[in-house]
């Protein structure tokens, strides 16, 4: 007996330590490779559409321009819906394989296209279909640990801007855009050769009830000297039904029917909207056609400059992956909204001033001095604009998407939250040209603006702080207290 209390009491204060070297392993895995193939179909158009104009398939700011870089962004709707109901259905890990080959078969048509238009948007469309954006945003989130999670979130949109800035240094350095596909084709075939080694989420693992291998998973996560047991059970508790609700952790219910629950339905909302407006904001229609509006700006040798965009994305994305360890989400998210629309306000002046400026003699020092300096003020606001993006507005959302998204219907939310995403960079993307064309350049960098300060006030409005937060507290953050009344320790809330 005595000997029995001796082993309790040593249980007790056992001291458990978490080794997160798998975590990286993972992470450098699924983020390093997999988010960024993703980067590289969406800067890809910004190379290969300047290419297209000089060899005579298309013509700048034609129809035919707008659909080969939009397309992409159709593909990208069907691929996240389907995507996030293989994410339900057969884990995360597995989808990232699959749709390796999509992304792949996309690289391979444009590359054998020779400009072909039709052949083009096919090509397209298959690498939309290819990007993984939601289901590795929720593999990362789901992997990490409550210490690393933002950081691991966060790497995602980190990858992507690597991504982007990979495919802008491979079209100013090899030979034509052709040989950009062969490039970014290897890396789907890294990606597909490299998963196998990976386990699947924990979350996923206990959400269909397969505990056992749940514990494996944790335990190359983490390290056996992790509290492994307490990390299952507080999710089987979060994972659990609600009390008034028949039902077990294997989910007896219907998709349909988790997400009209409070806890479901509100996350789910709050997300899309927020994408909407991330995308809202501009980045992803200069991205696109980096190469074009920097020489629309009058930037000597674009595709040099274009490089510059994507290295201030990577160290804009860095900084704020880092800050996502000391700074609250929406005070990033906010703030960084709100250094958006100071960019795009003094870019939108710049463009607005520059061509009056520049037609004239100088009539005063001042006018003489903006004269001098006016070639490169639009570059250094967009870069501005660029950096500001990556320090919350571009991070903070992939992060929420892994955090907030119920994990028995994860698969089929974040599908839908990065549907509504890719949806709002399709018409954005397509209409960009014709905005400029309208509005000007400068309403249009002014309307960005706008929208940029529309989503700082949302954000201080409806979005929830998620820093410090274990995934079993999330799942309670948005649950109905009428379910929650009967267990007030357990009661989530929906406030800031």
């Amino acid at each position: 007996m005595a000997s029995n209390e001796i082993v309790s009491e040593e249980a007790e204060e056992r001291e458990f330590v978490t080794n997160p070297k798998n975590q990286y392993v993972a992470a450098g895995i699924v983020s390093g490779l997999a988010s960024l193939s993703i980067g590289t179909v969406l800067g890809f158009s910004a190379i290969l559409l300047p290419q297209l104009e000089q060899e005579g398939h298309i013509l700048k700011k034609s129809e035919e321009a707008s659909w080969i870089a939009s397309l992409s962004n159709i593909g990208q709707l069907f691929g996240s819906l389907s995507m996030g109901a293989m994410a339900g259905a057969i884990g995360r890990k597995k989808p990232i394989m699959v749709f390796c080959l999509p992304l792949l078969v996309g690289w391979i048509i444009v590359g054998i296209s020779e400009g072909n238009f039709l052949l083009l948007c096919l090509g397209r469309i298959f690498q939309g279909i290819g990007t993984m954006s939601s289901v590795t945003q929720v593999y990362l989130v789901e992997v990490a640990d409550a210490q690393r999670r933002g950081m691991f979130g966060g790497s995602g949109a980190l990858s992507v801007s690597a991504g982007i800035t990979l495919v802008f240094i491979f079209g100013a350095i090899l030979p034509n855009w052709r040989w950009v596909c062969i490039g970014c084709g290897i890396i789907p075939v890294l990606v597909f050769s490299l998963m196998p080694f990976l386990p699947e989420t924990p979350n996923y693992l206990v959400m269909t009830g397969n505990r056992e291998e749940a514990y494996k998973a944790l335990s190359w996560l983490r390290g056996e000297q992790h509290d492994i047991e307490g990390e299952i059970k507080a999710l089987e508790k979060s994972l659990s039904p609600p009390s008034d609700t028949p039902g077990d952790v294997n989910q007896k219910d219907s998709a349909f029917h988790q997400l009209k629950r409070p806890s479901a339905f509100k996350p789910f909302l709050l997300l899309i909207a927020i994408f909407i407006l991330m995308q809202s904001t501009g980045t992803y229609a200069v991205i696109f056609y980096a190469v074009n509006v920097l020489q629309d700006l009058g930037i000597g040798n674009a595709y040099v400059a274009s490089i510059s965009i994507g290295v201030v994305r990577i160290i804009g994305t860095l900084f704020g992956t880092m800050l996502l360890k000391k700074f609250k989400r929406t005070v990033l998210m906010t703030g960084s909204a709100i250094a958006m629309a100071f960019a795009l306000s003094a870019l939108a002046l710049t463009v607005y001033f520059k061509d009056d400026i520049e037609s004239r003699p100088p009539r005063t020092i001042l006018e003489e001095g903006l004269k001098f300096v006016l070639p490169v003020l639009p570059l250094f606001f967009i870069i501005l604009y660029i950096l500001f993006f990556g320090l919350g507005v571009g991070t903070v959302p992939w992060l929420l998407m892994g955090e907030l998204c119920p994990v028995k219907v994860k698969g089929i939310t974040s599908g839908c939250v990065a549907c509504s995403a890719f949806g709002t960079i399709f018409i954005l993307v397509k209409l960009f040209p014709t905005l400029t064309d309208v509005l000007g350049q400068h309403g249009t960098y002014f309307g960005f603006a706008i929208v940029c300060v529309i989503m700082a006030f949302f954000t201080q409005a409806f979005v929830p702080e998620t820093s410090g937060k274990s995934m079993a507290e999330l799942q309670n953050l948005f649950q109905d207290k009428k379910q929650e009344d009967g267990n007030p320790s357990e009661r989530g809330v929906l406030n800031r």
